[in-house]
């Protein structure tokens, strides 16, 4: 073997060496995580977080000012409309009443047996009266009495019809008289000043908040309880004003709540704010549930996405593959090199954007952030989404 061969094969040896230690990503390229593009149905989504808004809340508060007695219920307490939340101290009021009527009482006691007997004894007269005129109209028939007489009768008569109209008005008076009045009066007060010591439902619903205990003095400025009406739950959401041109009433969305994120729920857009939050620059936007999970309670915080739009057929890439230093491009392989392409974007969901232009099907998109434009790569293909 001459010098020469020698040479040639120590080359060779070393070069094999080299590569050896290199590894074979330096001849073919480093492993990249990297996709195939191919046209799908994309499905655009909007996804806002948001709370369970019970669609009325009322405060309420006592009447009267008082020491609570009784406590009949608590919070996440079922109440209905009517029903007793709370009694306050009542022996003072109940003490007031029971005077009003005895007060009444006494006055009833003491104009209606004056008035009863003036009417009594009218009424005795008019009879009277009257057997009198009947008999006197007999006599004078038969010739016995003289007209004169009969006249007299009839005057009598008359007068005794008069008296019992005054004494029939008089005990009208006295049953409705000024201190009659009165005295129903100040028992209707009393009636209501008790009927105040009690704090009743306004509605049916459910106590969200209490804010006394037994012993407690109330006044009637303070809140008491706050109860979420019986009426169907909605989702309250308030999405970003850039969002409003995706919103539109009877849009489909599912939700799920913090407390149970495994378990989504079908909900549909009910409500969108013709207003705009200036501070926040948010819509207000509800959605209706048509049924209602047992698990939601009111103010708990969901997550609702609502499906505004649907391409078929589109090409879509994930958001972590799209690059913005210099407008917006991809990687794409080709011929295992990094090739920087421009794209012409679509709409833009929550982890995709579609793609319009600068792509095809089955270009292979690199995902890695670190790959880099001019270098070589092998793609370790991922599923589509």
């Amino acid at each position: 073997m001459t010098l020469r061969r020698v040479l040639i094969w120590c080359a060779i040896a070393a070069l094999v060496l080299v590569l050896g230690a290199c590894g074979p990503g330096w001849i073919w390229g480093s492993k990249v995580q990297a996709m195939e593009l191919q046209p799908r149905d994309l499905v655009q989504t909007l996804v806002v977080n948001g709370r369970v808004l019970a669609p009325r809340v009322v405060q309420v508060g006592a009447q009267q000012t008082g020491i609570i007695a009784r406590r009949l219920v608590g919070e996440g307490d079922r109440v209905e409309a009517g029903q007793l939340l709370l009694q306050l101290e009542s022996s003072e009021f109940q003490a007031s009443l029971d005077l009003a009527q005895a007060g009444l009482a006494q006055v009833r006691e003491v104009d209606q047996p004056s008035s009863r007997s003036l009417l009594s004894q009218a009424d005795s007269t008019l009879h009277q009266a009257q057997w009198v005129q009947d008999r006197n109209v007999r006599l004078q028939r038969e010739g016995i009495l003289s007209l004169s007489q009969l006249e007299d009768s009839r005057k009598a008569l008359e007068l005794a019809q008069a008296g019992r109209l005054s004494a029939k008005a008089q005990a009208r008076s006295a049953l409705s008289g000024s201190g009659l009045k009165l005295a129903q009066a100040g028992v209707a007060l009393a009636q209501a000043k008790l009927a105040q010591t009690q704090v009743l439902s306004p509605a049916k619903g459910v106590v969200l908040t209490r804010t006394v205990e037994v012993g407690d003095q109330v006044q009637p400025s303070k809140l008491l309880f706050t109860i979420a009406l019986d009426e169907p739950l909605q989702l309250l959401i308030q999405p970003d004003e850039r969002n409003l041109s995706k919103l539109k009433l009877g849009q489909e969305a599912q939700a799920s709540t913090d407390a149970f994120p495994d378990r989504r729920f079908p909900a549909r857009v009910s409500y969108v704010s013709p207003g705009v939050d200036v501070q926040r620059g948010t819509v207000d936007v509800r959605l209706e549930l048509p049924q209602v999970p047992d698990f939601l309670r009111p103010d708990m915080t969901v997550s609702v996405e609502i499906r505004y739009g649907e391409s078929k057929g589109a090409l879509a890439i994930p958001l972590q593959a799209l690059r913005t230093d210099i407008g917006f491009h991809v990687l794409v392989l080709r011929d295992g090199r990094a090739e920087q392409v421009t794209v012409k974007l679509g709409q833009r969901g929550e982890r995709e954007v579609e793609v319009l232009g600068g792509l095809q099907s089955g270009d292979i998109v690199l995902l890695d952030p670190a790959a880099k434009a001019g270098s070589r790569h092998r793609a370790l293909l991922q599923a589509t989404p």
